[in-house]
């Protein structure tokens, strides 16, 4: 549809291109307070009940209003009648919807005619008095409760289609053809809209204003004015920076506490703040949480095992044995291997490979290689979302990363068994170290 604008811009006079322009907001107005609060009315009618037998309006969820510039719709909520009368509303509406055509109209002319969007001058493009005109010849849609409940694709169909906006763009493009280059307009520069509250003459607060306003009517809330809308958005941008350098200045002073020697854990500070109250509260940091591992013993997320390869290599057998080992030292062969993972990929698992002798004396990165590609050429294979998947040579599998990295170590989520009292539990990571070769150390270098 922009295509169809900027070629429309290319043949058309500045009286045309505004026409467009303003037909473009009356349309967005429409769709924005009309069209998808019916479409939401009619998925959700007013005695519709939700998953839990509960009216889906009801509690927080307060049923909107499709708004219109010629009078209240029919499905007012109480909410809002007893705010302001009917009528008194009808004029709220209107004012709004009139502001809210003029300013984006003017906005979206300026996009498209390449004239910059932080003259005065521009307050006159689109008067309070051409948007009103505009907005009483529009001819609102009915409802659509009789058309479209009973052909409900048919708000779908209305919608152009692709192939309708090419044959479209097509018909401009020949229709250029036929007319005489000098009576082209010359091809129009798009002009970018840098939102600034604190100037009037731009119209982004009075668009903004507005929009917010028709929405909020929509759900019975009270609109506001410029004022309000102009304090909210004028605090959004420093409140986030505000906050952000709290939190940065925050986390370096305990960087700097951690890399000092001599600074005791109970110097460390856990920060909470909250700069709308405004509140400031600062604890010693609390034990890392446990989790229970076998025979009554503890780890936590910081505990991991570590198992280096040795000269010898590593296979799944030998790995077997030492995670036993790491995992009960008094009497490793209680402890039984019950499964061990690469991220995503299963490497092994008891019930499967304990007496594959062939899986036990391949390498632990032999085998988590092959599971890996296996697993990709699976998903590439039978997964519903194909080009989600993508290339494998394009996909994060953790194992191609470290393949190519100069990290020569992986982490394995290890669950073990313990083969006299059946307690089954998973291991803090265990991280598997690579002994580095000779060409290993030349390629660091």
């Amino acid at each position: 549809e922009d295509v169809l604008v900027l070629l429309e811009a290319g043949k058309s006079d500045e009286t045309s291109l505004k026409e467009s322009a303003i037909k473009w907001a009356i349309g967005l107005a429409q769709q924005l307070f009309h069209d998808t609060i019916e479409e939401l009315l009619l998925e959700h009618p007013v005695d519709s009940v939700d998953e839990d037998g509960d009216k889906f309006w009801s509690g927080s969820r307060k049923m909107p209003t499709p708004l219109t510039f010629s009078s209240l719709g029919e499905n007012a909520s109480d909410s809002v009648k007893t705010k302001i009368s009917q009528q008194q509303q009808q004029q709220e509406v209107n004012k709004n919807m009139i502001e809210f055509v003029r300013s984006a109209a003017r906005l979206r002319y300026e996009s498209y005619s390449g004239i910059p969007t932080n003259s005065r001058d521009n307050l006159s493009l689109v008067t309070e008095n051409i948007a009103s005109d505009a907005l009483k010849k529009h001819a609102w849609k009915n409802s659509g409760k009789t058309n479209t409940s009973e052909n409900p694709s048919s708000a779908k169909e209305s919608s152009p289609s692709h192939a309708s906006l090419k044959a479209q763009i097509k018909d401009k493009l020949s229709s250029l053809q036929s007319i005489p280059k000098s009576a082209l307009n010359p091809s129009p520069s798009l002009s970018v809209a840098e939102f600034e509250k604190d100037d009037d003459s731009n119209d982004h607060i009075s668009f903004i204003t507005a929009a917010s306003n028709l929405r909020a009517i929509c759900y019975g809330i009270p609109p506001v004015d410029s004022m309000e809308t102009r304090k909210v958005a004028g605090k959004i941008v420093p409140a986030m920076i505000t906050t952000t350098a709290f939190v940065s200045a925050l986390s370096c002073i305990e960087l700097v506490k951690l890399c000092t020697k001599g600074i005791s854990l109970q110097r460390h500070r856990n920060a909470f703040i909250n700069l709308a109250l405004p509140f400031f509260a600062f604890t010693s940091p609390l034990p890392a949480e446990e989790y229970p591992g076998l025979r009554g013993a503890r780890h936590t997320l910081w505990d991991r095992y570590t198992i280096k390869e040795g000269k010898k290599g590593l296979t799944i057998r030998r790995l077997l044995k030492r995670i036993s080992k790491k995992a009960y030292k008094e009497d490793p062969d209680v402890i039984q291997v019950a499964s061990i993972s690469f991220g995503p990929f299963m490497v092994y698992a008891n019930f499967l490979h304990e007496d594959d002798n062939e899986l036990l004396d391949k390498s632990i990165w032999q085998v988590i290689e092959e599971a890996v590609v296996s697993g990709n050429e699976f998903d590439q294979e039978f997964s519903r979302d194909k080009a989600a998947i993508g290339n494998q040579e394009n996909r994060s599998d953790g194992f191609s990363s470290y393949r190519d990295s100069s990290s020569y170590f992986i982490d394995l989520t290890v669950a073990v068994e313990d083969t006299e009292t059946g307690e089954e539990v998973e291991l803090p990571p265990v991280r598997v170290i690579r002994t580095q070769t000779k060409n290993d150390r030349n390629v660091e270098k």
